[in-house]
């Protein structure tokens, strides 16, 4: 087990390297130049040329690209072009709002999801299965954007339930936070919980047509017993899974959901640097989503070895 899991740590740190390469080279062939963001299309070249050399942008792609891994080992991610702060605070300053929602998001996703695909598969091929897959195709083609807008529009500018936009952060009591993060939650969660249940609905088919279910049934186990003893557990395995893949997913639609809602977040914050041609920002929030991404798919690895023995002696 050790091993396997030494060897799962240091596969993820070798695709985190190719990953920072990957990074660091896609942001040097994007066009525009940060210094003439910076300081306007009508700066001199001797003005563009000193900022060049004060951001350290006239040194060669390999310099720095080590000067910026080397930075990232001593825990340094450099100071941002368009705010002019160490980009470590102002990732952290903004991951108080993107943490929590895409956390509420997981949760909302995984709450209405489960029970949904739950109730398709043991209602397979009759009507309320045919309904809730059709209810399920429709919310998963529905653009985050789309939906975020609708639900502003009627629930803030028409009930007047929830603010249309902005979080003042979590100084300003829980509740607060939490009632303005609820919008901007289930507007990505939605979405998500429909790709959810479509998982969910065709892993418990699949774990019902198993010869250990029939095996259970003929030994004088209830249905009910089986369904929720064996069947269910079973079929969230796979479900683990899912959610590590939808991690990058959930990243992507919060960049869109935080601009709807005007939220401070990381996705804004990715988003507006890149606009910026805010080089800093960009690729050390980047890795710290692949980062996390990894990390995720590594603790659900280990979880789903840790509840199917049968995969104890695979690799992480």
């Amino acid at each position: 087990m050790m091993t396997n899991l030494a060897s799962a740590i240091s596969g993820r740190l070798v695709v985190l390297a190719v990953a920072s390469v990957i990074v660091f080279a896609l942001l040097n062939l994007l066009p525009g130049d940060p210094a003439t963001v910076m300081l306007g299309l009508d700066a001199s070249p001797d003005s563009i040329a000193a900022l060049h050399h004060q951001l350290g942008l006239d040194a060669s792609p390999a310099t720095r690209y080590l000067r910026w891994i080397s930075g990232l080992l001593h825990g340094e991610a450099g100071t941002s072009y368009a705010y002019d702060v160490p980009v470590r605070g102002l990732i952290l300053e903004r991951f108080q709002s993107t943490l929590p929602l895409i956390l509420l998001a997981t949760g909302l996703a995984l709450l209405i999801g489960l029970p949904t695909g739950a109730i398709a598969a043991t209602h397979r091929g009759k009507g309320l299965d045919l309904a809730v897959m059709a209810t399920l195709q429709f919310l998963k083609s529905i653009p985050d954007f789309w939906l975020a807008m609708m639900m502003t529009l009627l629930f803030s500018l028409t009930l007047h339930w929830f603010p249309a936009g902005g979080f003042t952060g979590w100084n300003a009591g829980f509740f607060t936070g939490l009632r303005a993060l609820f919008l901007p939650t289930v507007a990505l969660a939605i979405p998500q919980a429909a790709i959810t249940a479509r998982f969910m609905r065709s892993s418990l088919i699949d774990v019902l047509n198993q010869d250990f279910i029939r095996t259970a049934r003929a030994q004088g186990y209830s249905r009910t017993a089986v369904l929720w003893k064996i069947a269910i557990p079973n079929a969230l395995i796979p479900v683990l899974t899912l959610i590590g893949i939808q991690l990058p997913v959930l990243v992507t639609g919060a960049i869109i959901v935080e601009s709807v809602f005007n939220i401070p977040g990381c996705g804004k914050l990715l988003l507006e640097a890149v606009n910026q041609r805010d080089i800093p920002v960009v690729q050390n929030l980047v890795m710290l989503i692949v980062a996390g991404v990894l990390l995720l798919n590594l603790a659900l690895s280990i979880i789903v070895r840790w509840l199917d023995p049968r995969l104890a002696g695979e690799r992480a």
